[in-house]
């Protein structure tokens, strides 16, 4: 007779859930990683631009300031959308974290019954031989008794 645990099937469903809890972590992290790389892109895109409108402030003319302001401006905006998706990222995370953390309490809850379940099944089966060992035993004293 072999072991048999009756909630396997929970037991592979906590650990599917735990498995894709920790896909979409990584999910959001990559995404996040590609997010701070795009404001980093456009914090080295504004100082660049700034050590340039730097080199020419006492050629420009009134349209070229406010075309750079202008473009100024927009890079500011970009940056700060982009910062505020960072943000909401990091609350996904943040929140995504705590369900990992649900996910592998719930599976190490299920392996800690599965693995109780097998010491039973263990000490059933050493019973089991012990009742047998001890059966054989008084048969074969019986059969001595007989003999002599």
């Amino acid at each position: 007779m072999t072991f048999h645990f009756p909630y396997i099937h929970i037991l592979n469903l906590k650990e599917k859930e735990k498995e894709q809890a920790l896909l979409e972590l990584g999910e959001i992290g990559r995404k996040k990683e590609a997010i701070m790389e795009e404001h980093r892109s456009l914090e080295l895109k504004r100082n660049l631009f700034l050590q340039q409108a730097e080199t020419r402030k006492g050629s420009a003319s009134i349209a070229d300031i406010q075309q750079r302001n202008e473009y100024m401006t927009y890079i500011n905006q970009q940056m700060s959308q982009l910062e505020e998706q960072i943000n909401l990222i990091d609350k996904e995370m943040d929140n995504k974290k705590l369900d990992l953390l649900d996910k592998q309490k719930d599976e190490k809850t299920w392996n800690h019954l599965r693995e109780k379940s097998f010491e039973k099944y263990v000490q059933k089966q050493k019973k089991m031989e012990q009742d047998l060992m001890d059966e054989i035993a008084t048969i074969r004293h019986f059969h001595q008794r007989l003999s002599i």
